[in-house]
């Protein structure tokens, strides 16, 4: 009986836990874990096996899921959808952004994403200068990611610090050097912790939708809420727009930063099994799963915002939601615990982004498409993990320059968002451009493991017009007749990244670089 006993004990002890079963779903196994298929569309694309396929279904949709993070963007961005257009225009353009992003999917599984696919499928005659500009708008797009995820973490540290403190008031030098440290940290976590990165994505996903409930249910049950009327029906003009349609359109830009970035599964598409199928089904499921929290989570923040006015508006604090979590529970302790959770997907963001930035600069780099190239596609083995180290460190050195820039004070990161949304989505409005161009007038469309069918045309015009619609609004200021200090100052940025795009591309880009489709195997 006793050795019964000791059996089953352990049986008990050896019995899979959370962790296990994580780690078997998200670890891929064997150093080439590449299947037949990805062995195909390496060879089609022309290009080498230089990572570990390492990243399964779970991995890659923890990695997205949590980059994007919609419900925290929620929080952090929706004073500007409350402001123009109310708590029924941030509600309806929220839906209608959602669906829109829906549209958007991946067809040629390489770490290059958008730049790849314009090479591939734009016009002969323009094929090289317009994936050119897509890969600088790209690599503009991922660097200010990083910067901009490290420094709402720390931002949202120093401000947790303030709520315990009330006599603290951070400066603007502390918000400097803890955006610098986070950066080293994440920088060092994914050196560091290279062999376990798709079993952290499990994890983090796992910490995403917890922190989620951990959020929503306090507020809905013990914060005071507005009629449900009003929050459906109730449009709002506060930012003095000519008109409150006018207000609703602007105020989408809310929605589509908190849905941008999919294309990061495209990005770490080099070390995903069975690629072509994985990834644009995980994108397509990122979009629709945090579309949803995201609804429940702007739904919810919309409730128990009782005053637009006093509760956003006349806020001093960078992220009001902090001062609404506080009032909504009557209790600071809980107010600390709930941006504790938003905070932990902040810092994860900052990992997820260095991966996906580190990749696209490393694949535009293979292709010439950045200076210094033979740098930037330096791969070295940590912890028996093929990294692109240098492409890691280049995004770390931008975060660093954009971090010191803020010591100038908050308008330049105030421009961060609008920069990112602009810039990514301008990459998918070319590229998609270009697989419209494909369907109407160039060569079939090489065949993909994920098809949209006869409807392809049409979704992809759809997509378009978003996309081009959606860029140009994130460069929008949050009020009309701005002054200096309340200009949206992306725009500049933006404009001054594409001209030197252009400059470098006609002074030395034109005579080295060819584009990835000089590479790839046709079919015919």
């Amino acid at each position: 009986m006793a050795r019964d006993a000791d059996m089953e004990k352990s049986a008990g002890d050896d019995a899979p836990g959370l962790f296990d079963i994580l780690e078997i779903m998200s670890d891929a196994g064997p150093d080439d874990d590449s299947t037949e298929q990805d062995v195909i569309d390496m060879q089609r694309l022309g290009n080498k096996q230089e990572f570990k396929r390492s990243f399964h279904s779970l991995s890659i949709l923890g990695l997205t899921c949590v980059l994007i993070s919609t419900w925290m963007a929620i929080l952090a961005t929706s004073e500007f959808s409350l402001i123009n257009g109310g708590r029924a225009g941030t509600i309806w353009i929220y839906v209608i952004t959602w669906f829109c992003t829906l549209t958007v999917a991946s067809m040629a599984p390489t770490a290059g994403g958008q730049y790849h696919w314009v090479s591939e499928f734009a016009p002969p005659s323009v094929q090289k200068p317009f994936s050119y500009i897509a890969g600088w708008l790209a690599a503009l797009g991922w660097q200010t990611f990083v910067a901009g995820s490290a420094y709402q973490t720390a931002v949202l540290i120093l401000l947790m610090a303030q709520v315990g403190n009330p006599t603290y008031s951070p400066s603007l030098w502390q918000e400097t050097l803890l955006t610098i440290l986070i950066g080293v940290i994440c920088l060092l976590f994914n050196l560091f912790g290279a062999k376990r990165l798709p079993l952290f994505e499990g994890v983090v996903l796992c910490l995403y939708i917890v922190g989620f409930f951990a959020i929503a249910i306090p507020l809905w049950v013990l914060a005071p809420k507005v009629p449900a009327r009003e929050v459906f029906t109730s449009f709002s003009n506060y930012g003095g727009w000519s008109s409150t349609a006018a207000a609703f359109v602007i105020g989408q830009s809310s929605a589509a930063n908190a849905l941008i970035g999919v294309d990061s599964a495209a990005h770490m598409s080099e070390e995903v099994r069975s690629a072509a199928k994985t990834v644009p089904r995980m994108m397509f499921l990122t979009i629709f799963v945090n579309g949803i929290l995201g609804f429940v989570m702007i739904m919810t923040f919309t409730f128990v915002v009782t005053d637009i006015d006093r509760q956003l508006i006349q806020s001093a604090s960078p992220y009001p939601f902090i001062g609404v979590f506080a009032e909504a529970t009557s209790s600071s302790t809980a107010s600390i615990g709930m941006t504790a959770a938003v905070i932990v997907m902040t810092f994860s963001m900052c990992i997820n982004s260095i991966m996906a930035a580190s990749r696209q600069s490393w694949s535009f780099a293979r292709d010439n498409g950045l200076p210094f190239s033979k740098w930037f596609t330096q791969v070295t083995v940590v912890s028996s993990t093929p990294m692109p180290i240098n492409a890691m460190i280049f995004s770390l050195v931008i975060l660093f320059v954009i971090a010191l820039l803020t010591l100038g004070g908050s308008l330049i990161i105030s421009s961060l968002v609008g920069l990112l949304t602009g810039a990514v989505g301008a990459t998918y409005c070319i590229s998609i451009g270009c697989v419209i161009w494909r369907r109407m007038f160039g060569e079939r469309l090489p065949p993909a493991k994920w098809s949209l069918g006869p409807l392809g045309l049409p979704i992809n015009i759809f997509a378009f017009v978003y996309q081009a619609t959606s860029t140009i609004l994130c460069f929008f200021p949050l009020t009309p007749m701005p002054t200096a200090k309340g200009m949206n100052w992306s725009v500049v940025v933006f404009g001054g990244v594409l001209i030197i795009a252009i400059i470098n591309y006609v002074v030395h880009g034109r005579k080295v670089y060819r584009g990835p489709v000089v590479r790839i195997l046709r079919d015919d």
